[in-house]
C-alpha cells in the first residue's frame, strides 16, 4: 500500500502524569512517526495531567477531554468516544485494551498479561474487567502488536483467537547508544521502575544488604511511587542498610543517563516483564544489567546480562559481588551491552508500526 495521508489517533487516555514505561514509548514512537510518515495526520487522545510531556513533537495534535478522574475518563472512554472517534482512519489503543465496538479500524499494543500472570496484582473486579476487554477489543482489532516474543506467547496462550493477528514489535531505546566502555569510576547499583510489587523490590534490598556485609556500596532507586510499596522503609530499617539506600525518585532522562553511566549494574529483579525497557536503556548507556531470568527478560537481556533465579535472592547477591569485583566481567558486559542495545531503535520500531496501520487499513474486518 503506498503512503498516503492518513488519520490516526493514538489511544493513551489512562496515562499517569509520570509516563513510566508506557507513556515514554508512546512518546517515542509518536516522534518517530511523524518522520517515517510525516504525510499522515496523527492525533493523540490523553488526559490533561500528562498532555505536556506530548507538547513538544512537532505536528502531533493533542485531544484533551475535560474529564480528570479515572472513571470519568473511562466513561468517556467507552461510551462516548466510539462514536467521537468515526472521524479517524484508524485508532492504536496502547494499553492492552482498545474499544470493544465502533466503527473505525483498531491496532491494539498489548505489553504484558499482568491480569493473568500475576492476578493478585488487582482486584477481582477490575481483573474481570480487563480480561473482557482485551478479549473483546482484540476479537474486534485488526492487529495486535506485542513488545516481545514472550508476550506474543502469552497472548496466544490466554487469547488464543487473537494469536493469528498478533505480530512482534520490539520497542525502541530512548538514549544514544555510548561510544567506548568505562568499566571504571562506578558507584553503587541501580534500580528502575515504578514502585510496585511486580517488581520485587524487596527482594532485591534483601540481596543487597547481603552484599553489604562483605562490601561498601550505595543502592539507589529511580522510580514514581506505585502502590502497595508501604513496607519498604520498614523493611530498610530492618535490613540494617537505612543509610546505604536512595530513592531518587522519578528523574528527566538527562539525570537517568548519568545514574547508569555512573553505576555498578542496573539490578532488575522483576517477577514478570513484558519486555523490560530498562534494561536496553542500561546497556546503552554503558551499564551492565543483571536480570531475573523470566518472561521479557530474557529477550531484554539476550547475552548481554548477567541473570539469576527468579526469587533467588543469595544469587542476586552473588551476581552483585561478581559484577562489583571483577573489572575484567564488568568491561566484557558493558562492550556485549552496547552491541545488544544497537539493535533497539525507535526509527526501527516506528517502521514496523507504519506497516502495521497500513496492513490493518487494507484488512478486511474479522
Amino acid at each position: 500500500m503506498a503512503s498516503k495521508r492518513i488519520r490516526v489517533c493514538m489511544n493513551a487516555l489512562l496515562l499517569p502524569p509520570n509516563l513510566g514505561g508506557i507513556g515514554n514509548a508512546a512518546f517515542h514512537l509518536l516522534a518517530h512517526l511523524r518522520k517515517v510518515r510525516p504525510d499522515w495526520e496523527l492525533t493523540l487522545l490523553i488526559n490533561s495531567a500528562a498532555a505536556p510531556e506530548f507538547a513538544d513533537i512537532p505536528g502531533l495534535i493533542l485531544r484533551v477531554p475535560r474529564v480528570r478522574r479515572r472513571w470519568a475518563r473511562l466513561l468517556y472512554l467507552y461510551l462516548w468516544f466510539p462514536w467521537a472517534a468515526r472521524g479517524y482512519d484508524l485508532l492504536h489503543s496502547i494499553g492492552n485494551m482498545g474499544l470493544a465496538f465502533g466503527p473505525v479500524p483498531q491496532v491494539i499494543s498489548i505489553n504484558d498479561a499482568y491480569e493473568r500472570v500475576s492476578p493478585e496484582r488487582f482486584g477481582l473486579g477490575k481483573r474481570l474487567m480487563m480480561r473482557m476487554l482485551i478479549s473483546a477489543s482484540g476479537r474486534k482489532a485488526r492487529c495486535i502488536l506485542a513488545i516481545s516474543r514472550n508476550t506474543a506467547a502469552d497472548v496466544a496462550r490466554f487469547y488464543p483467537h487473537l494469536a493469528a493477528k498478533t505480530r512482534v514489535v520490539y520497542l525502541g531505546n530512548k538514549f544514544p547508544v555510548a561510544s567506548e566502555i568505562v568499566p571504571d569510576g562506578r558507584d553503587g547499583f541501580l534500580f528502575v521502575g515504578t514502585l510496585e510489587p511486580g517488581k520485587n523490590l524487596p527482594l532485591a534490598l534483601r540481596a543487597f544488604a547481603a552484599f553489604r556485609r562483605g562490601h561498601a556500596g550505595k543502592f539507589r532507586i529511580v522510580g514514581a511511587k506505585g502502590w502497595r510499596q508501604s513496607g519498604l522503609p520498614a523493611l530498610i530499617e530492618s535490613l540494617g542498610i537505612r543509610e546505604d539506600v536512595e530513592f531518587l525518585g522519578y528523574l528527566p532522562d538527562a539525570e537517568l543517563r548519568a545514574w547508569y553511566g555512573r553505576s555498578l549494574a542496573l539490578i532488575q529483579p522483576s517477577n514478570y516483564e513484558g519486555f523490560g525497557l530498562p534494561v536496553i536503556e542500561a546497556m546503552a548507556c554503558g551499564c551492565p544489567v543483571v536480570a531475573a531470568r523470566n518472561s521479557g527478560l530474557i529477550e531484554a537481556g539476550g547475552s548481554a546480562a548477567l541473570f539469576f533465579g527468579t526469587g533467588d535472592a543469595e544469587g542476586l547477591a552473588a551476581r552483585m559481588a561478581e559484577v562489583a569485583g571483577d573489572r575484567e566481567l564488568r568491561r566484557a558486559c558493558i562492550g556485549k551491552g552496547l552491541e545488544h542495545a544497537a539493535g533497539f531503535t525507535w526509527e526501527k520500531a516506528a517502521a514496523a508500526v507504519a506497516q502495521a496501520y497500513e496492513m490493518a487499513l487494507e484488512r478486511k474486518p474479522g
